[in-house]
């Protein structure tokens, strides 16, 4: 069964570096091939860190430091594979939602992030009832 508590510190880091624009931080915690994916809003995927990473320094460079409120959290995994489902709610001067997913693998007794998706939440979209 997936710890929980050191998979929880592994994506608040996620979030740390990126309020932080710390591009070695995110370096750190990401696996460094071309296993890693990205969709960030709006973005199309992006395969393979280099690609991730040259991402990261595009946002990173914008006119002011990104911060994010996250709601709802899900944790789910096994030993060597935890995923999280989040609501992220990006603060600043355009406020908006997103829904994510943020995948971890245990990579040298550590949990390292290979994987996030992330899509914008509608809000008041009626779906029917269950």
């Amino acid at each position: 069964m997936t710890d929980r508590s050191t998979l929880e510190t592994a994506n608040q880091s996620f979030y740390s570096f990126f309020e932080a624009r710390d591009l070695q931080g995110m370096t750190d915690l990401w696996v460094n091939s071309e296993e890693a994916w990205c969709t960030h809003p709006g973005w199309p995927t992006l395969f393979g860190w280099e690609a991730i990473r040259t991402s990261f320094q595009r946002i990173f460079s914008g006119p002011e430091p990104p911060q994010f409120l996250t709601s709802n959290l899900r944790f789910h995994g096994t030993d060597s594979v935890g995923w999280i489902f989040v609501e992220e709610n990006l603060l600043g001067a355009s406020l908006s939602a997103v829904v994510a997913v943020n995948v971890f693998r245990q990579t040298d007794s550590r949990w390292r992030m290979v994987g996030h998706q992330a899509a914008p939440l509608i809000p008041d979209l009626d779906l029917g009832e269950h």
